[in-house]
């Protein structure tokens, strides 16, 4: 791992917790962003182009990349140097679907009921940092508890907790006994468990984007169809009635919110289309 161009992503998220610590009224303390020298033996510094070039220094000031360099000509008396100069270098990476305060184990249906959201977020910040060393300077996480995610998110961008920048949709807005709602545990465990994004019909589902748009959602994630970690056999085909998906795009469009929809059958993806929608997930039909 150490030979490629990861390190970059987690120098830059040092670079910025740094900035984001740093007191601007402080006795003594320089209100000047940090430089940092980064001398990389390989550089692919435009994936467009595909253009690999050697022997370069980038030039960090506080979380920006200011300037290529031809050469290793970091100046220690300037700032600080990274020696990468072993290493293929490039911009930090992005996924487009995760789910940091949580992970697919045998223990996942208990701990529904026995981690609270606090617990969530210091499961997220441990991903969170994992994902970051492994190259991803951006996520979008599309699905989570919102007061785990948000506080997450939030953390990460004050530089309290190393991790890429999050663009969060907290809870995914789905129908009541579909797949994003609580299924298989007692009623009334259920009734505890269950989200305010869950709806029926449009009038109750343009309530459930505003809610998330009050909450802190940056974008609206929904479930267009039936999916297949679902504890209900409903299937992978659509779940939203066509009004109900049309509600749903119009009133997060009408917020400034995009909307992405997990979707399996061809039926539930033609019809969140026709609806105006943004983006699919999965889109396995």
């Amino acid at each position: 791992m150490k030979r490629f161009g990861i390190a970059l992503a987690a120098l830059m998220a040092s670079a910025i917790s740094a900035e984001a610590q740093q007191s601007p009224t402080g006795a003594g303390v320089s209100s000047e962003p940090t430089t940092t020298f980064v001398e990389a033996g390989r550089l692919l510094a435009d994936p467009s182009n595909g253009v690999v070039q050697r022997d370069k220094t980038l030039v960090i000031r506080g979380n920006q990349v200011v300037e290529v360099r031809d050469g290793f000509v970091g100046d220690a008396s300037q700032g600080k140097i990274v020696d990468l100069r072993q290493a293929f270098v490039l911009p930090g990476l992005i996924d487009s679907h995760v789910h940091l305060t949580s992970q697919q184990n045998p223990n996942g249906r208990l701990e529904q009921v026995t981690l609270s959201d606090a617990d969530k977020a210091m499961v997220g910040a441990r991903y969170a940092r994992r994902t970051l060393m492994a190259g991803f300077t951006t996520v979008a996480d599309l699905g989570a508890s919102n007061e785990a995610i948000f506080a997450l998110r939030n953390a990460v961008k004050t530089g309290d907790v190393p991790g890429p920048r999050i663009i969060a949709a907290g809870s995914s807005v789905s129908i009541h006994g579909g797949h994003g709602d609580i299924n298989g545990y007692r009623e009334d465990v259920m009734h505890l468990l269950s989200s305010e994004s869950i709806c029926s019909g449009p009038e109750d589902c343009m309530r459930a984007v505003r809610t998330q748009v009050r909450a802190g959602a940056d974008i609206i994630k929904i479930t267009a169809t039936g999916g297949v970690l679902s504890n209900t056999a409903a299937g992978l085909n659509q779940q939203f009635s066509d009004p109900e998906l049309t509600a749903i795009v119009e009133s997060a469009h009408r917020m400034g919110r995009q909307v992405t929809a997990h979707a399996h059958g061809v039926d539930g993806i033609n019809a969140f289309l026709r609806a105006g929608g943004d983006s699919i997930e999965h889109g396995t039909y």
